[in-house]
């Protein structure tokens, strides 16, 4: 191999000026800082003003109630109502109760019903007799002719 080879090949010899690079992560701080000022400077800017418009502008009027809009109205907290719900089923789920005192039907938890059906198991009807089915070669009018005739 030559000299020549060798000089093309390597690494830097020199380090990266550090100048610019301080100088450009002071800019982007500054920069950063001025947005943040100027998005708290908007926001206090529209929470006055938001307070200002929803200020009474008829002050003897502060004590009257403002009339609820009409039928149907959103829930205020729908997690809440069916956090609740769901507590409500539960509870009808897993305890005993009575559906109908006078006629005697109670209600029983799901895990006791389970039980209940494991031992005793599903109740079921007896198959119906299957009607004969119609021979090869005959369409089925004719095996109904048939079955009429000879009734």
């Amino acid at each position: 191999m030559s000299d020549r080879d060798t000089t093309l090949v390597g690494h830097e010899t020199a380090d990266a000026d550090i100048g610019p690079l301080i100088k450009f992560a002071i800019f982007l701080a500054l920069t950063t800082v001025v947005c943040a000022a100027i998005c708290v400077g908007l926001y206090k800017y529209l929470d006055r003003r938001e307070a200002r418009e929803k200020a009474g502008r008829y002050p003897l009027a502060a004590g009257l109630a403002r009339p609820l809009p009409p039928p149907p109205r959103l829930q205020n907290y729908p997690f809440y109502d069916l956090k609740a719900l769901r507590g409500d089923e539960n509870r009808v789920l897993e305890h005993y109760g009575w559906v109908d005192k006078n006629a005697g039907v109670v209600r029983i938890p799901v895990e006791r019903a389970i039980d209940v059906l494991a031992e005793k198991g599903l109740p079921y009807r007896t198959a119906a007799p299957a009607e004969p089915l119609v021979p090869i070669g005959e369409t089925p009018r004719a095996a109904e002719r048939e079955r009429k005739g000879a009734h």
